[in-house]
């Protein structure tokens, strides 16, 4: 019994050496950890368990924040960090070895390396199913008689889009966006009268170049990162028609918008980032208008 109680101690001890790096706290301060790298290497989303030297046990667990030439800094998640302890990977990553803790399921450790926990500057494109709308009072004259005449129409339609963007984050749960885009605003409707060109009928079909800027608050980061956010956008008409409105209504606007979506995320490198967002135009006194987008691409993190 003694001789096994002996083995297993060592077998042990040589355990947790195996699974602990170089890599060491050099300083806390708060729940923020210095880390001296000394020569293994890290990412930025990894997290790894804090080892006391002395009792070889776990005291803390980090996740890495920043990392610059031969030091990381790393936020303390749970536990209390102390100066002088060493590394465990908690899954997967890229030090000079990929150990996990037995404790660790596979379920975890997949996500845990097949994704970022935390928020990097991104690029991508996107292409977007769009629905519009649009209620106007036409002013018109009588054919017959020239008696300027009045009537209403309300249009509804489809058409799509194709853009690209830019997310820049701001902090840990904030994204700045910029996107542009080609996209496609088609309504068709009647009127009471014939007031679009002689006409029950009535349509605008415009090209829109299309410039958004939003900010993206992510209360959810996990593999499916969840936003919720708003903006403004300004449209730049590229080719108009249109029975229902005259030209002078058709050149440029701005938009509010407000919207939600998910960043599937499929790799470190990689995600699907999917939305749906809400085009409000500021009504006139004669034109009320809005658009709904639902968005879906691919992009690359930086």
């Amino acid at each position: 019994m003694i001789f096994r109680a002996r083995l297993f101690t060592i077998c042990l001890l040589l355990s947790f050496s195996s699974a602990s790096f170089a890599a060491t706290v050099s300083a806390v301060k708060g729940q923020r950890v210095l880390i001296n790298l000394d020569g293994d290497t890290a990412e930025v989303g990894d997290e790894f368990y804090l080892i006391n030297p002395d009792t070889h046990k776990r005291i803390a667990i980090i996740r890495i924040k920043q990392i610059k030439p031969g030091k990381a800094l790393g936020d303390v998640l749970r536990g209390k960090a102390v100066s002088g302890s060493t590394l465990q990977a908690k899954a997967p990553s890229s030090m000079s070895a990929d150990v996990t803790s037995p404790s660790e399921s596979s379920s975890s450790v997949s996500n845990s390396s097949g994704f970022l926990r935390v928020l990097k500057d991104s690029w991508g494109v996107t292409g977007g199913y769009l629905m519009s709308t649009m209620d106007a009072d036409i002013t018109y004259r009588d054919p017959g008689f020239g008696t300027v005449l009045k009537t209403s129409a309300s249009m509804a339609g489809s058409g799509f889009g194709v853009g690209g963007f830019y997310d820049y984050a701001l902090n840990s749960s904030l994204v700045g966006r910029g996107a542009a885009g080609i996209e496609q605003f088609n309504v068709t409707g009647s009127a009471s009268s014939a007031g679009c060109q002689s006409s029950t009928n009535c349509d605008a079909k415009i090209n829109y170049l299309s410039l958004y800027g939003l900010l993206k608050w992510y209360p959810l980061q996990d593999k499916y990162r969840v936003w919720v956010g708003g903006g403004m956008g300004y449209l730049l008409a590229l080719s108009k028609s249109s029975s229902a409105l005259n030209e002078s209504q058709i050149s440029t606007n701005q938009v509010f918008t407000v919207g939600g979506g998910v960043d599937v995320q499929m790799s470190r490198k990689n995600y699907v980032p999917i939305s749906i967002e809400y085009n409000m135009f500021p009504p006139s006194d004669t034109v009320k208008a809005s658009m709904i987008s639902i968005k879906a691409g691919w992009a690359w993190n930086l």
